[in-house]
């Protein structure tokens, strides 16, 4: 359900005074939760405030949160899970053919095929789910968030950033960067079935809401209200833990590499002022253990 502007002016208000209570303390809280999307980042080696938002990038819902977020924190900088590219191409209505999710498709829509019969013979029992949720992956992480792609959500910001004179910063990996990283880590993979199925077989069963994701996917109907149900801190949380357990090197490319890239360029481009970032769910974890980390190393 989304907040309105009111009632998100509300829950920040409230940790805003509960904050004031330690200002005695010698370090400030670095990650408050302050809605079941949003974060805020503080620093001890800066007086940024950094509001991280989780999104769907199909998600209707989402878009207004932007907004609403923005309106209310008034940044200096609005962050985006895009890279200048794809930003570019955001902003002249490019079509979305171009776009991260299509050309995963094309890498993506192979896998499983080319197995020898005897290998797919010896597959274990938890291939029956990992195969269709690879081969529908693109989709699944794209409406979840998790490849940055084009999504209505980051148009918004960008939008809205230009409204109020805010600065855009691009945080993502450059797509090609990820592309080939993600091309190494499939043919790596591919290389050794017998490594793959050992991966896949020591792997534990996803959770209900990925296979049920999954299922409505393979029957072509809308995930939407799903998504929308699980598109929350706690449920990218469960989802991107089964992703890191099943496919590590699919996962490290995805996920953890642009994580620490984006906790970095929060960092360096975003060091004062009022920061609203705007990311998919999958991502919103790993910023925050990242910049925790990047701030304990100061």
């Amino acid at each position: 359900m989304m907040m309105s502007p009111a009632s998100i002016g509300g829950v920040l208000l409230r940790r805003a005074i509960k904050s004031t209570k330690h200002a005695h303390q010698h370090r400030r809280h670095l990650i408050t939760h302050i809605s079941p999307t949003t974060s805020l980042l503080r620093s001890d080696t800066s007086d940024n405030e950094v509001y991280l938002l989780g999104t769907a990038h199909i998600s209707q819902a989402s878009n207004e949160e932007v907004v609403d977020l923005i309106q209310l924190v008034q940044p200096k900088y609005v962050f985006v899970e895009l890279d200048a590219n794809r930003a570019a191409q955001l902003r002249s209505s490019a079509a979305s053919k171009n776009n991260m999710a299509d050309s995963f498709n094309t890498l993506f829509k192979g896998i499983g095929k080319g197995l020898p019969p005897n290998i797919i013979q010896q597959l274990p029992p938890q291939m029956n789910n990992i195969l269709p949720m690879l081969q529908n992956a693109p989709q699944m992480m794209s409406r979840m968030g998790w490849l940055g792609s084009q999504g209505g959500e980051m148009k918004a910001a960008l939008e809205e950033a230009e409204r109020i004179g805010a600065t855009c910063v691009y945080g993502d990996v450059d797509f090609e960067v990820t592309m080939r990283d993600l091309r190494l880590a499939m043919m790596g993979m591919a290389a050794n079935p017998m490594n793959l199925m050992q991966m896949i077989g020591n792997a534990p069963s996803p959770p209900k809401e990925l296979a049920e994701l999954t299922g409505i996917m393979l029957s072509g109907g809308n995930p939407t209200q799903l998504i929308e149900a699980v598109k929350t801190r706690e449920q990218a949380k469960q989802m991107t833990k089964y992703v890191s357990e099943a496919l590590p090197p699919l996962y490290d490319v995805m996920i953890t590499k642009r994580d620490v890239h984006m906790a970095k360029m929060l960092r360096k481009h975003c060091s004062e002022g009022k920061v609203v970032a705007v990311v998919g769910a999958g991502h919103v974890e790993g910023i925050e253990r990242e910049w925790e980390a990047l701030d304990h190393s100061s």
